[in-house]
């Protein structure tokens, strides 16, 4: 698990972010930083969640705005599949899986029908422990 956004970044965050984008997504940043889990029951079964001060910098990377409008991306799988929030005005909030290579909204496989509900099924899931995170975890 990487470092919980400090109130500076998570400010920076709200303030920059689209207005659709559920609190329960700041809140579970605020509380449990960007995730790495590993779970059998959401998409490939992995989950790498992208840092919150990096979360709009790589969604406008990977092209959301340009080829996926009114999805936000929020983090990978490390295999070619991105995770995203559906934070359309008319949209349902549902958080999906999409393939990097296209990000169409035809290709948005919806996984759960909210971030709450995506948010609990990855915290029934393994944490995946990384080198950094240990040397961060000893200083």
């Amino acid at each position: 698990m990487t470092s919980i956004p400090t109130p500076t970044e998570i400010d920076a965050f709200v303030a920059a972010c689209p207005k659709n984008v559920p609190q329960s997504f700041v809140d579970f940043h605020r509380q449990h930083g960007a995730v790495k889990m590993d779970i059998e029951s959401i998409g490939s079964g992995l989950v790498w969640m992208w840092p919150l001060p990096q979360v709009l910098q790589c969604s406008e990377e990977y092209g959301f705005d340009e080829f996926a409008p009114g999805l936000l991306g929020i983090g990978t799988d490390g295999c070619g599949e991105l995770y995203a929030i559906d934070i359309r005005d008319e949209g349902t909030g549902a958080v999906g899986d999409i393939p990097a290579t296209s990000l169409q909204w035809d290709d948005f496989r919806e996984l759960s029908p909210s971030f709450d509900d995506f948010a609990s099924k990855l915290m029934a899931g393994t944490p995946i422990i990384e080198p950094d995170d240990i040397d961060a975890d000893t200083n």
